[in-house]
């Protein structure tokens, strides 16, 4: 599976996330945001390996903004 960065507006939102896949069953580590581009709060995210449509839906389940996924790497 792909590697993903999600890109959160706040640490707290970062916290969430992972929290919220690691409940899921996924690994999920907390990440700094360098070099992302625009406006990116305190620029702190999570990676983790699960495919993107799930991401997707466990972070609308438990209603986590998130600002931008990325493929690991990009």
């Amino acid at each position: 599976m792909q590697r993903y960065f999600i890109i959160t507006g706040t640490i707290t939102y970062a916290i969430k996330c992972r929290d919220a896949l690691r409940h899921s069953g996924y690994s999920a580590e907390l990440k700094r945001a360098v070099n992302v581009g625009g406006n990116v709060g305190c620029g702190y995210g999570v990676v983790t390996v699960c495919d993107i449509n799930e991401i997707k839906k466990i972070l609308s389940h438990y209603a986590i903004r998130y600002l931008q996924i990325k493929k690991e790497g990009d």
